[in-house]
């Protein structure tokens, strides 16, 4: 049974003589008063107003539904918490600051949701809860061991250090895959522009000089017309092919298939490899560190990693854990994860320093990780411009093949 609380609007002052104003739910103003009095508020003006609140929230919640941050936004959001904290302001007067002061409406939907909520009673890891699309499981377990231990402070630093490290890395990749994309893209655009218009003009220079083409350029020139003929049918062929990873890759078996093979890919497996156990790593470190229990953080640590083999090694090191066994020689048998990080992972559980341990491996990823990017990457460009040599010089020959052989024979 729904039981259905009266909503009053308020007004009140925070420790430093602002006037707020709000709308909360409560089972009378006594309950009402004495939970803005515990938040740091001083009531002014309290009146019940359900029928107009009743709308207000109802639409509130349909909003927030569509709200989201994005990763940079989030790391700020963070940062300003932290610092709220540390200054002493009470959270609701500093959350509907930065609503007020947010330039994104969908962010500022999220943060005035969070306020909503809070005022009706929530904790703050209540209130992000119902945001699962801004806020992951690890924020919110980590928002939730810091509410209980009474370290929120240090536990959204760690959050802020951890967002830093995903947004940097996503920058990374990013950038040293810019040039091997603009290279490729270069490369079909040169092709397509050989083969669509410059190769039919020599076609039938071909027919009129009664000339053998040699093999290559029959082949070219059978590859242009099937181009030009069913250029239609070929963009459709990689737009499906397109839909068709992304609908396989959404079914669990599929994705893991995908994923398996991935990891096998010379040169680029090894990088999707590292940058998979250093997320795992990081995850599972901070989560620890702030006070989670070891289940829930390798519960967590396993829908990070990005890669589903790797995900279902930890998932079963989990229920191994679960039942007794040894997180270590766990992750070992999966043959997923390099010695060094088996190592160690079981000195941290010899010495009971799980979490300072994991730091040393993240330590080395955060260098291992960024130079084995540069080393792919660069690896990929000199490889991409000996393809596009290669193809586009072969096109040239087999144009001018024939060329030759007319000259041969007028000089014979």
């Amino acid at each position: 049974m729904v039981v259905i609380m009266p909503v009053y609007s308020y007004k009140a002052r925070d420790s430093k003589g602002k006037q707020v104003r709000g709308i909360a739910e409560a089972q009378n103003e006594i309950e009402l008063a004495e939970r803005l009095r515990e938040g740091g508020y001083f009531v002014t003006s309290l009146k019940e107003t359900e029928a107009n609140a009743k709308k207000q929230n109802i639409a509130t919640s349909v909003s927030s539904k569509r709200a989201g941050m994005s990763a940079k936004e989030l790391l700020n959001f963070t940062i300003y918490l932290v610092t709220l904290i540390d200054s002493g302001i009470p959270l609701l007067s500093g959350l509907k600051d930065l609503a007020d002061g947010s330039q994104k409406e969908r962010a500022r939907l999220v943060i005035n949701d969070l306020v909503r909520r809070i005022e009706r009673g929530s904790s703050l890891e209540e209130a992000l809860s119902y945001h699962p699309h801004t806020f992951s499981k690890l924020y919110i377990s980590i928002v939730g061991a810091g509410e209980s231990t009474g370290k929120l402070s240090s536990s959204l630093r760690d959050l802020v250090s951890l967002l830093e490290w995903q947004i940097d890395l996503r920058a990374k990749v990013k950038e040293a895959s810019t040039y091997p994309i603009i290279l490729f893209t270069v490369m079909i655009a040169v092709v397509t522009l050989l083969v669509v218009k410059i190769i039919p003009i020599f076609e039938p220079m071909f027919a009129q000089l009664k000339v053998a083409l040699p093999l290559p350029t029959r082949i070219v020139l059978g590859v242009s017309n099937f181009v030009r003929h069913y250029i239609l049918l070929i963009i459709g062929l990689a737009v499906l092919s397109v839909f068709g990873y992304k609908f396989y890759n959404s079914f669990p078996r599929g994705r893991y298939r995908l994923d398996s093979f991935k990891l096998k890919i010379p040169v680029l497996g090894d990088l999707i490899r590292k940058i998979s156990i250093s997320r795992f790593s990081h995850t599972f470190s901070l989560a620890l560190r702030s006070g989670v229990n070891v289940l829930t953080s390798l519960n967590i640590a396993s829908q990070v990693a990005g890669n589903a083999r790797i995900e279902e090694a930890i998932a079963r090191a989990k229920d191994a854990v679960q039942v007794g066994e040894k997180l270590a020689p766990s992750l070992g048998r999966s043959g997923q994860f390099p010695p060094l990080v088996i190592r160690m992972i079981a000195v941290g559980e010899q010495t009971g320093a799980l979490s300072e341990t994991l730091d040393k491996v993240n330590e080395f990823y955060d260098k291992e990780v960024p130079s084995t990017i540069k080393t792919v990457f660069t690896f990929f460009e000199p490889v991409m411009i000996v393809v596009m040599g290669v193809v586009v010089g072969g096109i040239a020959l087999s144009i001018f093949l024939p060329l030759f052989t007319l000259v041969r024979k007028i000089g014979g």
